[in-house]
């Protein structure tokens, strides 16, 4: 190895001026060449030029392949969105710290923002109290009439369904509001907690 370094920098060292730059290049086998010239067909595969005394100043990297490409995008775009997750947080923390002044009043407007949806619920669930007996005392005629081999009247039938309709309609409702008033005490919890946290940043950056 140290003759073949030897050997370049003496031919390195030889060139004349007019030869121009000297290059540096791998072939599709891994083999390391030399030449005044990269070869068209090694353009897109990376090179490097050296001075007189054997020394990189300047690297052409090799063209990336689709494969490389797509990966290097989808890189960028990463990176991008989590810049963009960054300046998001950093305006949600100064909206926070500009809101409240202590974690009570972020309790009290939690408590506000859950107050109408209480309200709500406790409406559908009142509605739902008033229909499921006539659903069960829907039911219990049928039964009764099936039980005694009886046609369901049509009025029956279509009561049934539409009782059986709306209460699978207010059971639907109720579960969502359920969840959209577990997701708002999630959200101020969260505040909270990170409202605790910018706080402490603050005390210790006084000290």
């Amino acid at each position: 190895m140290r003759t073949l370094i030897a050997f370049l920098l003496i031919l390195l060292t030889s060139l004349p001026v007019a030869a121009g730059k000297m290059y540096k290049w791998v072939d599709e086998h891994g083999k390391t060449h030399y030449g005044n010239a990269v070869p068209p067909q090694y353009a897109q595969q990376g090179s490097a030029e050296l001075d007189k005394k054997g020394a990189v100043v300047k690297k052409t990297d090799a063209a990336l392949t689709p494969e490389q490409r797509k990966a290097k995008e989808e890189e960028l775009a990463q990176k991008k969105e989590e810049e963009k997750e960054k300046l998001e947080q950093k305006r949600r923390d100064k909206a926070l710290l500009n809101t409240y002044t202590t974690e009570k009043e972020i309790d009290l407007v939690r408590d506000r923002n859950l107050q109408q949806g209480e309200l709500q619920l406790q409406s559908m669930e009142l509605r739902a109290k008033q229909v499921q007996p006539r659903l069960d005392q829907a039911r219990k005629r049928a039964d009764a009439l099936v039980a005694g081999k009886k046609p369901l009247p049509p009025d029956l039938q279509q009561e049934i369904e539409e009782t059986g309709k709306e209460m699978r309609r207010l059971q639907e409702m109720i579960k969502q509001k359920r969840m959209e008033m577990d997701a708002i005490r999630a959200r101020f919890e969260d505040d909270k907690k990170r409202f605790r946290e910018l706080r402490q940043v603050e005390d210790g950056a006084r000290k």
